[in-house]
C-alpha cells in the first residue's frame, strides 16, 4: 500500500489571453512556411497522454484465499493441532524451569550436579474427560554434569547413536522400541511410566539453561553465595528451548522473567491458535539462541530417528 497521495499535477492553460505564450513569440506565416514545413510535422504527431497510473485509484484487492478464515470457524483438526502445539511449548518451558529448581538442589547436596542441557518426548493419549478428547504426556532426559552432557550437540549425538542401536536391535526382533521401555530406557524424568490407554509419539523438543545472555556455569557460583532459593533461580535464570513435531511444526520457546514484553514467549511456524491464522512466524530456527541453532541440525536428526521408527506416517488423530 502506497500512503503517497495524489498531488494535482494539472498542466496550467495557455489559451487565455496572455500576448506571448511559453514557447516564444508567434511567427509570421512565410517565415513559418520556409523554417519549419508543414508536411514534415504531421497534426498528430503527439498522441494526448494518458495520466499515470499512479494517478489512478484502483479498487483494493482481497487478500489471498489461503489466508482468510473459514466462515465456519477453524476444523476440529486445525483446533487440535493448535492445542498441541501450544501445549508442547509450554509443557517445554515447564520443564525448563524445573530444571532450574532441581539443578540448584543437586549443588546443594553431594548429588552428582545436572548438565545444563536435556530433551523432551511427546505422546498423546485418548482422555475424553480432557480439552478435545486427548492429553499430551512429556518424557525428558537430563543428562549429569561432564563433558558428555555439556556440549549441546554431543548430548544430541550420543543420544541419537543410542536410539539408533535400540531401534536396531528392536527390528531383528519384529518389536517397535519404546524410549520409556526400563530396560532399553532414554528418559529419566516426568511421565516415564506408559498409562493403560494407547500412546503416540508426537515430536520432540531440546532445552538448555544456557542463553546468549546467560551461561549456566556462570551463574552457579552466584546462586551458591547468594542462598537463593530454587523456586527464587527460576525467575532468576533464563532459559530456551526448541521443538520439532511430526506435522513439521517449528517450536521456540523463550523463558525469561527479567525481560518484558517477549520475556516468556512462543513462536512457531504454524498457528498456536487455530482462530488466529496470523499467529505463525517463518524461519523460526533463525530466532534461536547462539546454542540451540548450533545444535539445530543434530537436533533434527535426532528427531528423524525417532520419528521414522515410532510414527513414520505422521499420524496423530
Amino acid at each position: 500500500m502506497s500512503y503517497n497521495f495524489p498531488g494535482r499535477h494539472a498542466q496550467p492553460s495557455w489559451d487565455d489571453s496572455s500576448s506571448t505564450p511559453p514557447w516564444g513569440p508567434s511567427v509570421p506565416p512565410q517565415q513559418q512556411s520556409q523554417q519549419y514545413p508543414t508536411q514534415q510535422y504531421p497534426t498528430q504527431q503527439y498522441p494526448q497522454q494518458q495520466p499515470p497510473a499512479w494517478h489512478q485509484h484502483a479498487t483494493p484487492q482481497p487478500p489471498p484465499q489461503q489466508w482468510q478464515q473459514p466462515q465456519n470457524g477453524p476444523s476440529p483438526e486445525d483446533r487440535r493441532w493448535a492445542y498441541l502445539r501450544h501445549s508442547a511449548g509450554t509443557s517445554l518451558r515447564g520443564i525448563n524451569a524445573i530444571h532450574v529448581t532441581r539443578a540448584l538442589e543437586r549443588l546443594h547436596s553431594r548429588d552428582q550436579p545436572l548438565a545444563p542441557h536435556g530433551v523432551t518426548l511427546f505422546f498423546i493419549t485418548e482422555a475424553p474427560s480432557q480439552h478435545l478428547g486427548y492429553q499430551v504426556l512429556s518424557a525428558s532426559r537430563w543428562g549429569y554434569a561432564g563433558p558428555e552432557y555439556d556440549n549441546l550437540v554431543a548430548f544430541l549425538t550420543g543420544l541419537n547413536a543410542t536410539a539408533q542401536t535400540f531401534i536396531t536391535q528392536h527390528e531383528k526382533a519384529d518389536r517397535v522400541w519404546d524410549p520409556r521401555d526400563p530396560d532399553y530406557l532414554m528418559v529419566n524424568v516426568g511421565d516415564i511410566q506408559r498409562p493403560s490407554t494407547p500412546t503416540r509419539y508426537v515430536g520432540i523438543g531440546m532445552e538448555t539453561l544456557n542463553t546468549d545472555t546467560r551461561q549456566w556455569y556462570d551463574v552457579v557460583p552466584v546462586l551458591l553465595s547468594s542462598g537463593i532459593s530454587s523456586l527464587q533461580a527460576m525467575s532468576y535464570v533464563p532459559g530456551e528451548g526448541a521443538a520439532l513435531l511430526v506435522d513439521g511444526s517449528e517450536i521456540r520457546v523463550v523463558r525469561d522473567d527479567n525481560k518484558r514484553g517477549r520475556g516468556n514467549d512462543l513462536i512457531c511456524n504454524n498457528p498456536l491458535d487455530a482462530t488466529q491464522v496470523y499467529s505463525t512466524t517463518q524461519n523460526v530456527p533463525e530466532r534461536f539462541g547462539g546454542q540451540l541453532r548450533q545444535a539445530w541440525p543434530a537436533f533434527q536428526e535426532l528427531a528423524k530417528t525417532l520419528a521414522d521408527h515410532l510414527n513414520p506416517h505422521g499420524q496423530v488423530w
